[in-house]
């Protein structure tokens, strides 16, 4: 384990929350609906024996770009004690999920964030596709920042997310047709930070998942709601029935990055 002067930060990552206002909204591969597996996360996160820095969500944070759902994900999130950073994914309303969610207006067309925790640059990418429902994209203009930030003499470590999946997870049918579909740009444009990168976090995927290229690790995170296999091979959509949700831990030392995966039981009758 780091010695306590060693860590820098540590952070939940949570991703694929798909709230809905309707508590009976749910599909065929949910033991729980959205919601309550929203309430039974925040729950877990409020009781952890530890106190992190803060939760990063990576994305689609609502089942659909309704916002109505955003005020029912305010109100869920709004009882968790960590400050918590969002991203958009795939499902997501990117202006409902600042105005509603957050209570500002939206300042640009891309959700991209940039900011510094406890000496640790986090670098939020915005992936979602201007034209497709499922795969995802960055544009030109976000990877000539990303190059800029990755070409920096920067010393601080470098931590960065996107809701979907950067590179292929090995999974024919995800690979095809849900991934981001100009993530080897990405992967290039980050390339010169990899001494520094402490990870490259994302969603999207329903499981947890690692992915290593030149230096660099891409980990997907449980859904709170219901979990997709990623079997070698797979062609379809596959629901992982037995799978739990859950959330990553990861703590970033000076030299280290500490990755855990954690799951939880949800109580189908949860309430508040």
């Amino acid at each position: 384990m780091p010695e306590a002067n060693d860590v820098l930060l540590t952070f939940i990552h949570i991703t694929d929350t798909h709230i809905s206002p309707d508590p009976r909204y749910n599909a065929a591969g949910g033991s729980h609906t959205p919601l309550f597996g929203a309430k039974a996360l925040v729950k877990r996160l409020n009781a952890l024996p530890f106190k992190a820095d803060f939760v990063l969500h990576t994305g689609d944070v609502c089942y659909d770009p309704d916002p109505t759902a955003y005020a029912a994900a305010r109100d869920i999130f709004a009882e968790l004690t960590l400050p918590i950073t969002y991203l958009n994914g795939n499902h997501d309303d990117k202006v409902a999920l600042q105005r509603v969610l957050l209570g500002r207006e939206p300042q640009q067309p891309r959700f991209d964030q940039e900011f510094e925790v406890n000496g640790v640059q986090i670098v939020c990418v915005d992936s979602q596709h201007t034209s497709k429902e499922v795969i995802g994209e960055v544009t030109a203009e976000q990877l000539q920042q990303l190059e800029a930030i990755a070409q920096a003499d920067d010393p601080r470590p470098l931590v960065v997310a996107t809701h979907h999946n950067v590179l292929p997870i090995g999974v024919p049918w995800w690979d095809e047709f849900m991934a981001l579909e100009n993530g080897a740009d990405l992967h290039r444009a980050l390339l010169p930070a990899r001494s520094r990168l402490r990870g490259v976090f994302h969603g999207h995927v329903h499981q947890a998942t690692q992915t290593y290229r030149d230096g660099i690790v891409y980990t997907s995170g449980l859904s709170s709601w219901y979990q997709i296999q990623t079997m070698p091979g797979q062609d379809r959509t596959i629901e992982d029935r037995t799978a739990l949700p859950g959330f990553n831990v990861v703590t970033i030392t000076r030299t280290q990055t500490f990755i855990r995966t954690h799951t939880y039981v949800v109580e189908i009758d949860i309430e508040g």
